[in-house]
């Protein structure tokens, strides 16, 4: 028959110490903090003063649009009619663009 069980002096410092820590940790528990009831009933009363909202506009200081100027919508429905089959034309217009400059006798920027 094995007589030493625990052998290890650690192991038996644990086994004293665990049930003093156990009993330290069972106190009797924290009660609950009682809170004052006043500044809710306060803040539930509707005839409450309450401070004034301050508004300032998130607008405020930013420019007023990208364009220093703004065509009307006639003037930009003829700018944009000007390709009538929209991208196609826009790309032939870019390369007549691209080989006038290209051109001899052009001037080059």
């Amino acid at each position: 028959m094995n007589i030493r069980v625990i052998s290890n002096p650690h192991a038996w410092l644990l086994v004293l110490l665990l049930p003093a820590a156990a009993a330290a940790n069972a106190q009797a528990p924290t009660p609950y903090p009682r809170l004052d009831p006043r500044p809710t009933e306060q803040a539930a009363n509707p005839a409450s003063p309450v401070p004034a909202a301050l508004y300032s506009s998130a607008f405020t200081g930013l420019p007023t649009g990208v364009e220093p100027t703004s065509d009307g919508w006639k003037k930009s429905n003829a700018a944009v009619g000007q390709f009538p089959r929209g991208h196609a034309d826009l790309l032939k217009w870019e390369q007549a663009q691209d080989a006038r400059r290209a051109a001899p006798g052009a001037k080059q920027p």
